[in-house]
């Protein structure tokens, strides 16, 4: 149990010293300077040994803390989509293709941050903006979706959104960027079609006609 405690209490020790040395170079680099490790040590009361383990190069350090400094600006924001089509499943695609096109703008930064969301050492984390992209799509659709299939749907729009898709479709299903958008905007208006086609008044119908089905009981040949 001691060596649990003496384990965990260096693993937490170690983020609160990377987070040190991170929140110094953030604010550096929000100053307007291109800090080397060595200088964020020293500012940060750091060893240089100790920096130089958590960031290995210049290039790393900085990379980490511009996504960070962009990740609280506001015009990280996606821009409002302009249209005044009322048909979920075509704001679904706006939303969509004015995402997608984003994470292209920015593509450089955002797989950086996707790289270091997936290192547990670096306890960054990803802005949630697809929540929101998502909750501007439910706006149009009102009612028309029950709760479950909100939360299905909502599930199932958060693997078109973000950086995420287009590496898949790019990378390894070897489209262009015109053809992964062309994807992503399809996929979002089927998904989104197809849960209002399964809506309420659709899933009330289809339960009524088969309580009629069961009632009148098998059909007879003649």
């Amino acid at each position: 149990m001691a060596k649990a405690n003496w384990d965990n209490g260096r693993a937490a020790q170690k983020l609160r010293t990377r987070q040190a040395l991170m929140d110094t170079a953030v604010e550096l680099v929000k100053a307007g300077r291109r800090p080397s490790v060595s200088a964020v040590a020293d500012q940060a009361g750091v060893s240089r040994a100790t920096a130089y383990r958590y960031f290995p190069s210049q290039e790393l350090m900085l990379s980490e803390a511009t996504i960070r400094v962009a990740a609280g600006s506001a015009a990280d924001a996606l821009p409002s989509a302009e249209t005044t089509v009322t048909d979920p499943a075509a704001i679904a695609a706006t939303i969509t293709r004015q995402a997608g096109q984003y994470s292209l703008d920015h593509e450089e930064r955002l797989r950086t941050a996707l790289r270091l969301s997936l290192d547990p050492q670096s306890g960054y984390q990803r802005p949630g903006r697809r929540g929101r992209w998502i909750d501007d799509i439910f706006a149009v659709a009102g009612d028309r979706l029950d709760e479950p299939a909100r939360a299905r749907l909502r599930a199932a729009l958060y693997l078109v959104l973000g950086i995420d898709p287009l590496i898949s479709l790019t990378d390894i299903a070897g489209l262009d960027r015109a053809e992964a958008l062309d994807v992503l905007e399809w996929v979002a208006a089927t998904l989104v079609q197809a849960s209002l086609t399964n809506g309420p008044d659709e899933h009330e119908a289809s339960t009524d006609e088969k309580e009629a089905s069961a009632a009148a009981g098998p059909s007879r040949a003649g």
